[in-house]
């Protein structure tokens, strides 16, 4: 009898009836509620389940930074762009450091610039980097519609605006309406090709020869008189002007339209 049960069993029952051996054994209640299983994910998704941005601050962040900083000190006469040539430094920090420019160029003459910047984070330095950058310095320009003949006075009716590179384009004239009437044609030009300084002249409010409104004031005391100017000039230049009855010369600066102010 201890033999059988100790076949059946793997050990021996002392003292055990067969009906007892024989009987189904009872499964506890606490072997049948069944083990959560886990899932173990392959070494793959555990490298995909981390972040995709690692701490620190992000790089466009730095770029803007150099851009408003470098726009602050050229002030150029259009919007500065920078495109860094080698790989921008990683920032290791919370919040974006303070950008020190420590070296930049005192004007921009080609589309390559140096920039040597240091990092600080809470007076703590984080590092002093060299960056070559692209530079672009974007604006809008006048570029004619048709021809246009020397002494001209251009007007909104004749020009376009297109966006180029002043670095690429550095004597294209800028899109200001307030150049209407200051300045006219020096020489002649062709359509589709920007607006340069060389092609414009300071439209001539005086001419040479013509007769002139003279104003004058002191204080209280205001005269006028008419004058004939010896030369052409434009708004704010001083041009020498003659008096009619005495035919003595005089200094006064052009003000407006065949008018003139002397300064006492």
């Amino acid at each position: 009898m201890v033999l059988w049960s100790y076949l059946l069993l793997g050990h021996a029952v002392e003292g055990a009836s067969l009906e007892s051996v024989l009987a189904p054994v009872t499964e506890s209640p606490a072997a049948t509620e069944a083990e959560p299983a886990r899932v173990v994910a392959p070494a793959g998704d555990q490298a995909a389940a981390q972040p995709l941005v690692q701490p620190g601050v992000d790089q466009l962040d730095l770029l803007a930074e150099l851009e408003r900083q470098l726009t602050d000190k050229l002030q150029p006469a259009g919007q500065l762009r920078l495109s860094p040539v080698s790989p921008l430094p990683e920032v290791r920090a919370v919040t974006m450091p303070a950008v020190e420019l420590v070296e930049f160029p005192s004007r921009v003459v080609s589309n390559s610039v140096l920039l040597r910047f240091r990092l600080v984070d809470n007076e703590r330095v984080l590092g002093l980097h060299a960056v070559t950058f692209r530079v672009q310095i974007l604006a809008e320009v006048w570029v004619p519609v048709q021809r246009l003949s020397p002494g001209e006075a251009f007007s909104a009716d004749d020009v376009v605006t297109r966006e180029v590179d002043l670095v690429r384009e550095s004597r294209a004239v800028p899109a200001d309406r307030t150049l209407f009437g200051r300045y006219e044609l020096a020489r002649a030009v062709t359509p589709d090709r920007p607006l340069t300084w060389s092609d414009l002249t300071p439209r001539a409010l005086v001419r040479k020869g013509q007769l002139v409104d003279v104003v004058a004031n002191e204080g209280l005391l205001s005269i006028s008189m008419k004058g004939q100017a010896t030369r052409s000039a434009a708004l704010g230049e001083v041009v020498v002007v003659r008096n009619l009855e005495s035919k003595r010369e005089f200094s006064a600066e052009v003000i407006d339209e065949n008018k003139v102010r002397v300064r006492f």
